[in-house]
């Protein structure tokens, strides 16, 4: 998908410094240096700007935002144990057998190592969630998960970390599937500790150290 690929061009340029905050990106420069069409630049784009490392700015357009810091991104993970793990426990009491099978698709899925695997990854936690019956807490989720995400979809490219994380969701889908409250809290919590552990390697190889 062009436009994926336009995404990680463009992120992975931010990140390593080629394009430093305040850069504007302008789609006929963007057009030549990445050899892709406009449309999926546009697409690209626009997730950038939802994920926080683009900025649209009336006037002057798509400009390079500056990356979160680690400190920041260790308080949104913080954040985020807290929420996900109690809408994993309200949705263990109401999810659905029909949801449960979903669930059980996308772990097979995952356990052969799809080539989407981040995708796969934010269907089963949204599975989950929608479960909960707690939509505005669902949002305010999504949006956190969206602010990490330009460093969370780097592991689709590690295999380990496939297979890690495909172990940790079917821990949660079989403490969800025996009703243990505490099990389901206890799985989830280090399943996003987990995705605490790939971002720090992200910094360590990709953001460019001061000189």
């Amino acid at each position: 998908m062009k436009s994926l690929v336009a995404y990680e061009k463009i992120r992975d340029m931010i990140l390593t410094g080629v394009k430093l905050p305040g850069t504007r990106l302008v789609l006929s420069d963007l057009e030549t240096e990445l050899g892709i069409g406009r449309g999926p630049i546009r697409e690209a784009l626009m997730r950038l700007d939802r994920s926080g490392l683009v900025k649209n700015i009336p006037y002057k357009g798509a400009v390079v935002a500056s990356p979160p810091s680690r400190k920041e991104i260790a308080i949104i993970f913080d954040m985020r144990v807290d929420l996900e793990s109690q809408l994993a426990v309200e949705a263990m009491h109401n999810i659905s057998p029909e949801k449960i099978a979903e669930l059980e698709e996308l772990h097979s899925r995952m356990a052969s190592v799809d080539a989407d695997f981040y995708t796969l990854d934010r269907q089963f936690h949204k599975t989950i969630y929608e479960a909960s019956n707690l939509p505005h807490l669902c949002s305010i989720v999504y949006k956190l998960i969206e602010s990490v995400e330009t460093f969370l979809n780097l592991y689709r490219q590690e295999i380990t970390d496939c297979h890690k994380f495909s172990f940790e969701h079917g821990q949660i889908l079989a403490a969800i599937k025996a009703k243990d409250e505490e099990q389901v809290r206890s799985v989830l919590q280090s399943n996003i500790r987990s995705g605490l552990e790939v971002v720090e390697r992200s910094f360590s190889r990709l953001i460019r150290k001061p000189v």
